[in-house]
């Protein structure tokens, strides 16, 4: 009988191996997976500040202040499904600051906006996330 013959399938040592590599390759791509959803939903309140700051412009041009009532912005929760936006005036309205506060899964992250500034990401939010 020759020795190859006896020898039927992996061993234990193989198999634990494999599953070893593909442990670590499913990790690695969950992580980078948490990553990237993370980034797009930094995008989405990015798009909602920017938003913001548009449609302050116009009341603005239309009633010579800004205004705090983010209803007459018309923003949709569902587009807008991972932050909650506020503002804060400034100078009896003549100035504001815009907040996205993060919800859901987002929870904890904060983001603020000026009448002539970019979108800005708190720090202690940022290194949670």
């Amino acid at each position: 009988m020759s020795p190859i013959r006896g020898r039927r399938g992996f061993t234990i040592i193989e198999l634990s191996l494999v599953l070893v590599i593909v442990a670590i390759l499913a990790t690695l791509a969950l992580y980078t997976y948490g990553k990237i959803v993370n980034k797009a939903r930094f995008t989405q309140a990015k798009s909602v500040l920017k938003h913001l700051q548009k449609t302050e412009l116009i009341y603005f041009t239309d009633h010579d202040r800004y205004t705090d009532n983010v209803a007459l912005f018309d923003f949709d929760p569902v587009r807008y499904d991972y932050y909650n936006v506020s503002v804060t005036l400034l100078d009896n309205g003549l100035r504001y600051i815009g907040y996205a506060h993060g919800v859901g899964a987002m929870e904890g992250d904060l983001w603020s906006i000026t009448h002539d500034g970019e979108p800005v990401q708190d720090n202690a939010a940022r290194a949670r996330f």
